[in-house]
């Protein structure tokens, strides 16, 4: 996640550095703009305390983007977007091995600063920057027992499943590219909230996703 968090962080840099040559502050075309987006992500849960981080599981996503564009260069980029996290853990102790998939769905809402860099007439690159907030509507949580007389078992209840509290805000930060009407980004986004029901432990959500999607 460090690394990660870096390489962003000299994208960022880079692209300030020179910001006085790509920057346009002149009236943009349209004061809004919509799009349509779907896409893939890779989950997981990173501990807070002592515990293992768990492991990535994949998922989805699908919404809604709206642009408030302030000028050429720089928009508010907001939607409500239906998103699928969670985690995988497979572990074994003295009886067997034992897999826990984790499944928690959210609606969430990014309100992101994002720059942009008209490339041609048709081609823009976006960074985007900023906060978002998430708020669970359903999950479930499967455990899978290999040892003797171990029950396999489906927990279909947001509220029991171990990482599935239903509030969750933290950082999304990420880069796009659209050309025409057509749009591709890669994003990466860190929760800064505590989402375990477990009182003994701690974690927060984290996913990196590519999305496809269509501006109108």
């Amino acid at each position: 996640m460090k690394q990660t968090l870096l390489v962003f962080g000299l994208l960022i840099c880079a692209i300030g550095a020179s910001a006085q040559k790509y920057w346009d502050s002149s009236r943009p075309d349209e004061p809004f703009t919509f799009g349509a987006r779907v896409g893939a992500n890779a989950s997981k849960q990173y501990s807070m305390d002592d515990f293992a981080d768990r492991d990535f599981r994949l998922g989805y996503q699908v919404g809604v983007t709206a642009d408030i564009n302030v000028v050429r260069s720089f928009s508010i980029n907001t939607g409500v977007i239906l998103m699928q996290k969670g985690w995988k853990w497979d572990y074994e102790d003295k009886r067997g091995k034992k897999e826990v998939t984790d499944n928690a769905t959210y609606l969430e809402i990014p309100v992101l600063a994002s720059y942009r860099i008209n490339l041609s007439d048709q081609a823009q690159f976006q960074l985007n920057l900023g906060p978002y907030f998430a708020f669970g509507i359903w999950g479930d949580q499967e455990v899978k027992n290999s040892f003797p007389n171990g029950d396999n078992y489906k927990i279909s209840s947001f509220e029991k499943i171990e990482g599935g509290k239903k509030f969750d805000c933290g950082v999304s930060i990420g880069a796009g590219f659209s050309f025409t009407k057509f749009f591709v980004g890669l994003n990466y986004e860190r929760g800064l909230v505590n989402v375990s029901r477990d009182n003994d432990k701690k974690f927060q959500n984290g996913s990196i996703t590519l999305s496809l999607g269509y501006n109108f």
